[in-house]
């Protein structure tokens, strides 16, 4: 075995959506870093669909980048259609939502994490972790050589003993043509991790040539649109091509063609086991759950500028090939359609959720942190979130910081990561608006005010953007102060008046709702500082109930604000707990004392 003599702060595994973003924070914070991936050729590849955002989706994206994350930045780097969702609803819940050039973005974001300093990137395989004294220590690859680290994380996607079914035809895999981690995954299993099973699926791709454009409804770019990013210029941005997307539907004779073959399908023929995504299933799955439904919604979205390829969003499945060319001929327009990809389901190993802090530490394993699907989620932008965390998070401890942490109030990030530590998983988890409490204070309009002071803070958000965005911020307080002022742009770019004015105008519009939401996010804030001691067993505390103290051995709550969250802990026994934390911390006070 070849010893790597250097020792790295982060060893990110896996190069994905959380793996890319987990290595840039890791970097930018400081931490030597080495990103590790099975093949330079797929970091950051669109698997699925060549889209970033979506509902509640695109709040975390601009929440990723305010904080100082790439995906925004990247998502409109390769953008070739805007489109802003729920805007027949209010501000709070409108979600931006682009369609990328998938191989521009695959190439621009590989790009970013070789430019940046403190980062190397090295293609191998990790077959296995290394531990020392019941913590991580380092990297052994496939090709025999271990890398020593001070933490690792993990953001291994669909990979972990990764299996493809398509109809009968079952080969393992992590995504179509690259192959699983299925040593990792054992070794995971030998330090401690517990491991369980999820599956998810894509639709086939088709070649544009064959399409009868004619006979679908146009979906054209928003314009105006809203870039993903903060800080992308809408005057340069809005000089680019955009394409369209289009709009159409299944038919009986699809769900006929669906519920002939059900036997034959992968999902109901017995051969997977493992539960999907519930909002994003599979068309079979589809005919099955709603048999009284007999159309469904599909949308045709393209892959990119310099491809003819074409993302049949809504058609995903595991059939056999020839049930998919059955299924493609069955809607008006895609008669002569050519698949050149089939659609595929796969299983993939993840890790329980719950043994991690919110952190994203292991409680297993102290020094390994974990992002993006192999927590129990499901997209590439919880993926992005999560990794950012993670990384940011990892890069800490190996400087004896303290963790960095987002509360649900703060952030989606923050709604999402405490849901998982939590609550757990018991399928893919995927972010919806209504998940967030206090969605009026997270609109995707303010997410730069709410989180950029802490990109700055952490050292992820470049110094150059400081003072626009300390002139931007005086500029929204004068003018919610007076609805008269006129806005200065002095040193206010890339943020504008524009802005200002907006940000001021939705901010007035749910001012009632606001400041109620304002009041329980500091009730939520109070508790949060509240921690519970080292050495306090919360689990033990006399008189609260049997499944509070279940609950509370298997998450070990870091605050009395989390423990509160933990479904099945009450009220009454969050007050218990506050009275023995309390005393607790006077006899712990008194004993020094003397």
């Amino acid at each position: 075995m070849f010893d790597y003599k250097e020792i790295y702060d982060v060893i990110v595994i896996g190069g994905g959506h959380a793996g890319c973003e987990a290595a840039l924070a890791s970097a930018k914070a400081g931490a030597k870093t080495l990103l590790m991936t099975q093949s330079l050729d797929t970091i950051a590849q669109m698997s699925c669909n060549p889209s970033i955002g979506g509902i509640a989706k695109g709040q975390i994206v601009r929440e990723l980048d305010a904080l100082g994350g790439a995906m925004g930045r990247i998502t409109d780097s390769a953008a070739v259609h805007y489109h802003l969702l729920n805007t027949g609803k209010g501000p709070a819940v409108h979600s931006p939502r682009v369609q990328c050039d998938k191989k521009a973005y695959q190439f621009n974001f590989k790009h970013t994490l070789e430019l940046q300093p403190g980062l190397d990137i090295i293609q191998d395989e990790a077959a296995q972790l290394s531990a020392t004294d019941g913590a991580v220590d380092g990297v052994i690859t496939r090709r025999h050589t271990r890398y020593h680290a001070k933490a690792v994380v993990l953001t291994t996607g669909t990979f972990l003993a990764g299996t493809i079914h398509i109809g009968e035809e079952v080969f393992p895999g992590g995504r179509y043509n690259d192959m699983p981690s299925n040593e990792l995954s054992a070794s995971l299993k030998s330090l401690g991790l517990h491991l369980l099973r999820f599956k998810t699926g894509t639709p086939m791709r088709i070649n544009a040539r064959g399409i009868d454009f004619s006979k679908f409804r146009l979906q054209p770019s928003d314009n105006p649109f809203q870039p993903m990013s903060h800080f992308t210029d809408y005057a340069t941005q809005s000089r680019r091509p955009f394409m369209s997307c289009y709009i159409t539907r299944t038919t009986e004779e699809t769900d006929q063609i669906l519920r002939e073959n059900l036997h034959r399908s992968a999902m109901y023929s017995g051969k997977i086991h493992a539960l999907g995504p519930r909002y994003c299933p599979s068309v079979e799955d589809k005919t099955k759950k709603f048999p009284d439904v007999k159309s469904h919604p599909l949308f045709l979205e393209p892959e990119g500028n310099n491809t003819e390829e074409y993302y049949i969003q809504g058609f995903s499945t595991s059939m056999p090939e020839d049930v998919q060319r059955a299924l493609l001929k069955s809607v008006p327009g895609l008669e002569n359609a050519f698949i050149t990809r089939p659609g595929y389901a796969i299983e993939y190993d993840f890790s329980d959720p719950m043994d991690l802090y919110p952190s994203l530490e292991s409680k297993i394993l102290p020094g390994l942190f974990c992002g993006g699907q192999i927590n129990g989620t499901t997209g590439y932008e919880e993926a992005g979130g999560q990794g950012f965390m993670a990384g940011i998070n990892a890069a800490r401890k190996t400087q004896g910081k303290e963790p960095f942490v987002l509360r649900r109030d703060e952030a989606y990030i923050g709604v999402l990561i405490d849901d998982l530590v939590n609550k757990g998983v018991n399928e893919p988890y995927r972010m919806f608006t209504s998940r967030a409490e206090y969605r009026i204070l997270l609109r995707n309009d303010n997410a730069d005010l709410r989180l950029c002071p802490y990109g700055f803070a952490l050292g992820t958000l470049e110094e150059k953007y400081k003072k626009p965005f300390e002139n931007y911020r005086a500029q929204v307080e004068k003018r919610k102060a007076d609805p008269a002022y006129a806005v200065d742009e002095t040193d206010l770019y890339p943020w504008n008046a524009d802005k200002v004015r907006f940000h001021v105008e939705v901010f007035h519009k749910y001012a009632g709702y606001y400041e109620r939401n304002k009041k329980d996010a500091e009730k939520l804030a109070q508790s949060e500082h509240i921690v519970i001691p080292e050495g306090f067993d919360p689990s033990a505390v006399k008189g609260i109930l049997i499944e509070s103290s279940q609950k509370l051995k298997a998450v070990r709550p870091r605050t009395l604000g989390q423990a509160a969250r933990i479904p099945g802990v009450t009220p009454a026994d969050i007050q218990l707990l506050a009275i023995h934390i309390e005393r607790y911390r006077r006899l712990k006070n008194a004993a020094k004392a003397d």
